[in-house]
């Protein structure tokens, strides 16, 4: 979705709902000598968009690694020369892996010689949404830092100033998001495109970016994960995805995700 839909979102960390949460990360980034970090928290609740507010120009690499968990000859290079690379005194530049918790083992240990063996100008950021992907080795020479997630009310609040839609729909919203105001946001920014929605039900829209195809050479599981990827990135709800038939009240709940993998599964047998 054009971003500029949203006039009002955040164009620096004071800008974010919950600014002075992210505080500590923005003090421990900007000391003399900041440490390498985890920031660890759950999909959608600004981790990405803090990191880039505060950091902005001395991000010199960004890598989202769930494009490639085994990080290729050629991504590790990368890694290797920006990390090695030598600038202006008193300077830092940072190396920002995004979703570093879907890394393969090797990939991880990798990450941690290059650490070990990396100049004083170089720092990491591994964004991950759960630590019990990333090693003890890893873990332990960085400083973790866990990210704030907002209340109900305080995205219900945030998505009524950003969108302007009623307060009752930005409540049923705000209580479904599961904590991801991006979530929220991009499903208020549908609703305010006039999509034909009822959000008493799904309060979801499919964005145009989400693809069924299979890519060529693409593995069923590394297609089921892009989809998955591309899900949560735009904000898509997986019961719009899937249909408004779909049995979503049953006693103990469905996983949407398990549904997901069996429908594309399904998709690619036609």
């Amino acid at each position: 979705m054009d971003t500029d839909l949203d006039p009002h979102r955040p164009r620096c960390l004071e800008d974010m709902a919950g600014s002075s949460e992210w505080t500590p990360l923005k003090t421990m980034m900007k000391s003399t000598t900041p440490p390498h970090l985890i920031v660890a928290g759950p999909v959608g609740i600004g981790k990405s968009l803090a990191i880039r507010s505060i950091l902005g120009s001395e991000i010199a690499l960004w890598f989202r690694c769930s494009q490639d968990p085994s990080l290729k000859a050629d991504i590790r290079d990368k890694i290797k020369s920006v990390a090695r690379r030598r600038i202006q005194d008193g300077c830092i530049h940072w190396i920002v892996l995004e979703h570093a918790d879907l890394l393969h083992t090797d990939a991880q240990a990798f990450l941690r010689r290059v650490i070990e063996t990396s100049t004083g100008a170089s720092r990491f950021v591994l964004e991950v949404r759960s630590l019990a992907g990333v090693s003890e080795p890893l873990i332990s020479r960085a400083t973790l830092f866990n990210a704030p997630v907002l209340l109900p009310y305080e995205i219900r609040a945030e998505v009524q100033r950003r969108t302007s839609l009623p307060l009752a729909t930005c409540e049923i919203l705000g209580n479904q998001c599961g904590g991801s105001i991006r979530w929220a946001i991009l499903q208020g920014l549908g609703l305010v495109l006039d999509l034909d929605l009822d959000p008493g039900q799904s309060a979801g829209f499919i964005d145009d970016s989400v693809k069924l195809t299979r890519r060529p050479g693409e593995s069923k599981w590394s297609h089921v994960l892009r989809i998955m990827e591309e899900i949560q990135a735009t904000g898509t709800n997986p019961k719009s995805l899937l249909g408004s038939n779909m049995d979503w009240g049953r006693s103990g709940g469905i996983c949407p995700w398990a549904i997901i993998a069996k429908s594309v599964a399904l998709f690619d047998q036609n």
